[in-house]
């Protein structure tokens, strides 16, 4: 998770834009959204519509891609933002922005969900119906997702060294016997399309439900495991067992996902601590202890 060039991105840059290149909105008011994302600054803009533009170089295909498929992921059971509009800007680097549907409600943090049990089975039904989506011409796991959803051992060149990063905050032994597990367990055929990033920030709730999924940058076709891992990043362990029943993995499917939750845990850690972003750090420990790889 190597640094990248900033884009200096603005809510006067972002007014700009709207002005000069969507100017059939210009009228709205324009604020921005706090988020613990690292990719994209998002301004709200009105109260049914949200601006996205990339804050950094790394991020500028991720947008694009998002772009390009989120019309093609309608009619989920869950509420996906679709594209209103596309433009094209320059700042230091070009690069594409979108404005799309605003949902509403709260990021799904824990506080903010009523009833895990259902949330867990929502989620579940939501990733049944995404695996059935049409594959054909979509991106595959890799590059173009920063490589969520494939084959787990090609990710351990970057996995054990992050471990031993975190050493003096994760039982290694565990952990890399976890990992090897997961590295073994074998993949599905052929692969889904997946999210890529489902956590609390990209889950919307309404009146304590689960309600909509936003961020598609990381989708791709690739495997469902990585999705799965929500089970431990994301749903409260009263409700694990709900969710699994529901979306109904073989037992490989499920060792995949705990790997899934090890790498997106240690690989955030041991990157962000040290005040660089305690939100995604909280976070990270968290599912290390739903694992029990957390001293």
């Amino acid at each position: 998770m190597g640094d990248t060039q900033a884009i200096p991105v603005d809510g006067r840059f972002v007014a700009r834009l709207i002005e000069t290149q969507a100017p059939q909105w210009a009228h709205l008011p324009l604020r921005p959204v706090p988020s613990s994302g690292t990719d994209n600054a998002i301004f709200r803009l009105g109260d049914s519509l949200a601006v996205r533009v990339p804050r950094r170089s790394s991020a500028v295909a991720l947008l694009s891609k998002e772009m390009d498929w989120l019309p093609h992921l309608r009619s989920l059971p869950l509420e996906v933002p679709m594209p209103r509009f596309r433009g094209r800007a320059t700042l230091g680097i070009p690069f594409d922005f979108g404005v799309v549907d605003w949902i509403e409600g709260e990021i799904a943090a824990p506080r903010n969900v009523a009833d895990w049990s259902s949330a867990a089975r929502t989620l579940a039904d939501f990733l049944k119906a995404l695996h059935e989506k049409d594959t054909g011409g979509a991106p595959r796991a890799g590059a173009c997702n920063s490589r969520r959803g494939v084959a787990l051992r090609d990710l351990s060149g970057v996995t054990v060294p992050a471990l031993d990063a975190v050493a003096d905050e994760v039982d290694l032994h565990r952990a890399r016997a976890l990992w090897d597990r997961a590295c073994a367990a074998p993949m599905p055929c052929p692969p889904v399309w997946l999210h890529g990033d489902l956590k609390a920030d990209n889950l919307i709730v309404r009146d304590g439900a689960l309600r909509g999924v936003i961020d598609w940058g990381l989708s791709a076709v690739g495997d469902p495991a990585a999705d799965y891992a929500a089970a431990w990043s994301w749903i409260d362990p009263s409700a694990r067992a709900d969710f699994r029943d529901r979306v109904c993995p073989d037992d490989a499917d499920w060792q995949r996902a705990r790997g899934w939750a090890l790498y997106g845990a240690v690989i955030a850690l041991s990157y962000y601590r040290g005040g660089r972003n305690e939100a995604l750090c909280r976070q990270s420990r968290q599912t290390l202890s739903r694992l029990g790889l957390l001293l």
